[in-house]
């Protein structure tokens, strides 16, 4: 019965395994994220995957916003664009940050896309500032997509 047990423990780990296929992330001059200013990440599958896609946003400590508003497009290797809102939340409901702080820089990793099919070929990931108070946002120090192939 034991090993019986340890087999399904193992088999659990196994088939839940990830791994990295691209990590790209990208600083900011002057510490502002310009509307216009349009981030584009590109990457390539070697073969068909499954695979979560985040999102990484660096900031100072409390940068003077509670959310980020984006526009993202995943354009897969056919050209076919797929565009969604997504909403960065950097506090939960109480008020605690979400983000990961070491003094006054703060990171930020969110799932935007969980277990998603992605064929070989070459991905093209496009992140727009929709930011709608001001013509930037303020205190953004990096951000960044990760590509990580999962196995379910």
């Amino acid at each position: 019965m034991k090993n019986v047990f340890a087999m399904m423990l193992l088999f659990v780990f196994i088939s839940c395994t990830k791994f990295t296929v691209s990590n790209t992330i990208e600083n900011f001059a002057g510490n502002r994220w310009e509307k216009e200013n349009i981030k584009t990440f590109d990457f390539e599958i070697k073969d068909d995957i499954n695979a979560d896609i985040s999102i990484f946003f660096s900031h100072v400590n409390d940068p003077q916003y509670d959310k980020v508003p984006l526009e993202v497009t995943i354009q897969s290797p056919s050209g076919k664009k797929d565009k969604m809102a997504v909403m960065l939340r950097l506090k939960d409901e109480s008020g605690k940050d979400l983000s990961d702080c070491v003094g006054d820089i703060c990171d930020l990793s969110t799932v935007i896309k969980e277990a998603m099919p992605l064929k070989k070929g070459k991905y093209i990931i496009t992140l727009q500032n929709t930011f709608s108070q001001h013509e930037y946002i303020p205190n953004v120090l990096a951000l960044g997509v990760s590509i990580n192939a999962v196995s379910r």
